[in-house]
């Protein structure tokens, strides 16, 4: 098992390691195995993290316990302290994974590596767990053995070793680790899976959680293939626009190659997936609305709208502001987009002290554009600004005049 983290060097070019530690066996002996390591390899620097979730009374005392058994393998640890909020509903271990995931993530300096103690075992549960949720391919491959995290990676380096060769590691070792008295809980899914479900299956199918774990790995490969056949497929449905697809070129390829591109385009640019009615509604609502049309599809963090021959995904958009004084200064951001001094430099250079008006449009404006006076909705169709922006662009006035229609970008902190 102590080479188990000799091949994270094989996955990727990782610069050094920070072990997820919550004291329990499984991270304690992965531990155990980075401390070994560390020997051999001392100057690769290591660290350890422990997420305080603050969810059980006797949490204080695992940090605790954490602190000394690092301090004992003199492995650097850092503490991470949540004040998770529950809403009516909403899932506790969901709440605390988010949350913990996102403490990794701003931990993780560049090339470094998240290392997670999961196991053959998790391996097994998460399948059959996302089979019970009826997820697609993605879901049934559990557990990806690497995957991006932050600036770095997670790598789960113990995959292939089973709970029982971990609690043969942890007494040959005598391992002084936590038993979360939570883990015995079977209210909570995976530990009714672990409890009763596997050993009822394992009694007719004694080698069930390898079977599963292997059948994860097949889906993986098949996710692996399917990313790089859309990956060929992408670049003959790209729309006119940045990040766009074209909807003519999609109307060309079958429903099932549509459905697999838009999953894919959608988790490129960072959003996630939505379940079936709305991926099907996007197809028979957007993709096959009349080009004049507006449609929107929108889920959580995400609207799908087209404007002419081109698809967009975007992220929900903010409550739209009207109007706001600027003095022309200091950039500033109206609705989504950034309003910069050097817009209005040429009208300050001319005289101090003036205030700006910017707002959204309202209907029927229109401005001097070099010696021509146009009417802004001929001039933004012109353009080809998708009537969602026309409505949130900012328009900046002076003394009720239309002096400027400003050609912004969204706010950094907005994308």
């Amino acid at each position: 098992m102590k080479d188990a983290l000799e091949r994270i060097f094989q996955l990727a070019p990782v610069t050094g390691l920070v072990l997820a530690y919550s004291g329990g066996l499984d991270s304690h002996v992965l531990l155990h195995l980075v401390a070994q390591f560390k020997v051999r390899h001392p100057t690769i620097p290591v660290r350890a993290i422990h997420i305080h979730h603050q969810i059980q009374a006797i949490s204080a005392e695992w940090v605790e316990h954490c602190q000394q058994q690092c301090q004992i393998l003199n492995i650097p640890l850092i503490i991470k302290t949540l004040n998770l909020a529950l809403d009516a509903g909403e899932s506790v271990e969901a709440l605390a994974r988010e949350a913990r995931y996102q403490a990794f993530s701003q931990v993780l300096q560049s090339n470094e590596a998240l290392l997670t103690a999961h196991h053959q075992d998790d391996q097994a549960e998460t399948l059959l767990l996302n089979l019970l949720r009826g997820s697609g391919v993605e879901g049934l491959a559990a557990m990806p053995e690497i995957r991006p995290l932050g600036q770095g990676y997670l790598i789960r380096p113990l995959l292939q070793y089973s709970r029982a060769e971990l609690e043969q590691y942890a007494s040959t070792y005598q391992l002084d680790y936590i038993n979360d008295p939570s883990n015995s809980d079977t209210r909570f899914n995976r530990n009714l899976l672990r409890h009763q479900v596997f050993p009822l299956l394992e009694q007719r199918w004694p080698a069930a959680k390898v079977l599963l774990a292997r059948a994860a790995q097949y889906q993986q490969e098949a996710v692996a293939l399917n990313q790089q056949l859309l990956d060929s497929y992408l670049p003959q449905v790209l729309g006119s626009k940045p990040s766009t697809l074209s909807v003519r070129a999609l109307l060309k390829y079958s429903t099932l190659i549509q459905k697999a591109l838009l999953r894919h385009w959608l988790k490129i640019q960072g959003f996630t997936v939505p379940e079936a009615k709305r991926l099907d509604s996007i197809l028979s609502h957007v993709l096959r609305a009349k080009e004049e049309a507006s449609p929107l599809v929108h889920w959580s963090g995400c609207e799908v709208r087209r404007y002419r021959d081109d698809l967009y995904a975007l992220k929900s958009l903010s409550t739209l502001g009207t109007e706001l004084r600027w003095d022309g200064l200091s950039p500033i951001v109206f609705n989504e987009y950034l309003v910069m001094p050097v817009m209005v430099e040429k009208y300050l250079a001319s005289k101090a002290n003036l205030t700006f008006i910017i707002r959204s449009r309202r209907g029927g404006e229109r401005f001097w554009h070099g010696k021509q006076r146009l009417d802004l909705k001929t001039y933004w169709q012109t353009k080809g600004v998708p009537p969602w922006e026309r409505e949130r662009r900012p328009l900046i006035y002076l003394d009720s005049e239309l002096i400027l229609v400003p050609d912004v970008e969204f706010a950094s902190s907005f994308t």
